[in-house]
């Protein structure tokens, strides 16, 4: 580290943040819930197309919700959680790109009670499934199937 190199490094953060947009001076254009949908929908086709199959799954679990210019996401665990993390820059440019507000933010929480919701062993699909329709289990009797 010398002093040169600590200068070229100031002068060009200055650069940097000289390029920057005035945040003051970016539109906040208004948007509907159903604007949001529509930009929402057409990110997660442009994930599946780069072949993001994992974060495709994970921002296709559940449509976000709308509190005036905050997306607040839930998801049932941590992992899910930091995985969209890293690609909220990308995220949040192109729907902010989209609707034309640079005011939109993202609240991503943790709701493990939502992970209850998925069956993971045979015995707890099948009941699921029973839980939707009552005759599955009565088909299961008569062919005396096992699970």
């Amino acid at each position: 580290m010398s002093l040169k190199s600590i200068q070229l490094k100031q002068k060009l953060q200055q650069e940097l943040n000289a390029k920057l947009p005035d945040k003051q001076n970016l539109p906040t254009d208004p948007f509907k819930e159903e604007d949001l949908l529509a930009a929402w929908k057409e990110y997660t086709k442009i994930v599946q197309q780069a072949g993001k199959h994992i974060l495709f799954s994970h921002l296709s679990m559940g449509e976000p919700r709308i509190e005036g210019e905050l997306i607040h996401l839930v998801f049932p665990n941590t992992t899910i959680k930091l995985e969209v993390e890293r690609e909220q820059g990308e995220l949040l440019g192109f729907i902010k790109k989209k609707l034309n507000n640079y005011n939109i933010d993202l609240s991503i929480e943790v709701n493990e009670v939502i992970a209850k919701k998925y069956a993971y062993s045979t015995r707890e699909k099948f009941e699921k499934l029973n839980k939707k329709n009552p005759l599955l289990d009565k088909l299961r009797l008569s062919f005396d199937l096992d699970l």
